[in-house]
């Protein structure tokens, strides 16, 4: 008779609402984010920083939230914020604001002056970690304004993503463990620019590859004439390496070699295998004169053609 009660207790506290499954914790919250760019200004490549002036907005739904006040841009500092007032689009919250900013851009130059740059503007909110709050990208709305013109530069791509970011550290709270672990939406605007044609690479190694040139005119001077035969050779060199200091002072220090570097390298290299071979031809001038002008000769011919096809192979590959 017990087993029989027993039994029939079971089935009723079974029956009963919540007591087969256990509350389903609520999820985070979902923010949307958006972005539009107005203005890019200040490209600066030796500091790796940018200006940039823009709009984000958010729309949410929590109450309890608000995202306008609490999101940060993790790659640079903000000079301006104007925010306007949070109100409500039908049942949801809207906020947004107008950001002037300085970015902290990692230049990509190593196809300078070819190269393609990719601006991001980084946000991720300052207060609730991705258990409690998660971004979405607004993509139809976030772009940049078609009156942006990057001087150099010309936009070919943007758009919206997110990511989750770890953070591998418990930021001096030693309350949490050491290896703390904590992880935040991210929303990332990634602006994408090119170099629209050439003009700007032949601008800017024009003066190297004149006074290349220049150094072998030097081979229509008999090499008995010292002078002009060397001195050409001596101040195309000078000419290169000071044109190498002016492109470097734009440009970031880096460990590596950048197109820039390669081309005023291989034509300081050729510049000083003219001199050698000036002084080849002298010495052989001076035993028959005839053949240090068959020298000569194929010498102008030779060095501007392997010239050129080193600066092509270095461009290219």
């Amino acid at each position: 008779m017990i087993r029989y009660a027993l039994a029939f207790l079971a089935i009723l506290l079974t029956g009963l609402p919540g007591a087969s499954r256990a509350e389903t914790p609520p999820g985070p919250a979902k923010v949307v984010v958006g972005t539009y760019v107005n203005q890019i200004t200040g490209v600066n490549l030796r500091d790796n920083q940018v200006n940039v002036d823009f709009y984000v907005w958010f729309r949410w739904d929590d109450d309890s939230l608000n995202p306008l006040e609490t999101f940060e841009l993790m790659n640079g500092r903000i000079e301006s914020r104007t925010p306007t007032p949070v109100r409500k689009l039908k049942d949801t919250n809207y906020g947004q604001a107008r950001v002037q900013a300085v970015l902290n851009q990692p230049w990509d130059v190593s196809r300078f002056p070819l190269d393609t740059q990719t601006i991001r503007l980084v946000i991720e909110d300052s207060d609730q970690t991705a258990e409690y709050v998660v971004y979405v990208p607004d993509t139809d709305n976030s772009t940049v304004d078609p009156d942006v013109d990057v001087s150099g530069y010309t936009l070919i791509n943007n758009g919206a993503t997110i990511s989750a970011h770890r953070y591998r550290t418990n930021y001096g709270d030693i309350t949490l463990p050491k290896n703390h672990e904590s992880v935040y939406s991210r929303y990332t605007h990634a602006i994408t620019l090119e170099r629209p044609d050439s003009v700007y690479y032949i601008k800017t190694f024009s003066t190297i590859f004149i006074s290349s040139l220049v150094a072998f005119l030097a081979f229509l001077v008999k090499p008995v004439d010292l002078d002009p035969r060397f001195g050409l050779g001596i101040g195309a060199l000078f000419a290169v390496v000071a044109c190498y200091f002016v492109i470097a002072s734009d440009l970031p220090r880096s460990s590596g070699f950048t197109l820039s570097d390669r081309v005023n390298l291989a034509s300081m290299g050729m510049i000083f295998l003219s001199l050698m071979q000036s002084a080849v031809s002298l010495m052989i001038y001076e035993r028959n004169a005839a053949k240090a002008l068959i020298l000569d000769r194929w010498s102008l011919v030779i060095f501007p053609v392997a010239y050129a096809l080193l600066c092509v192979w270095l461009t290219t590959v």
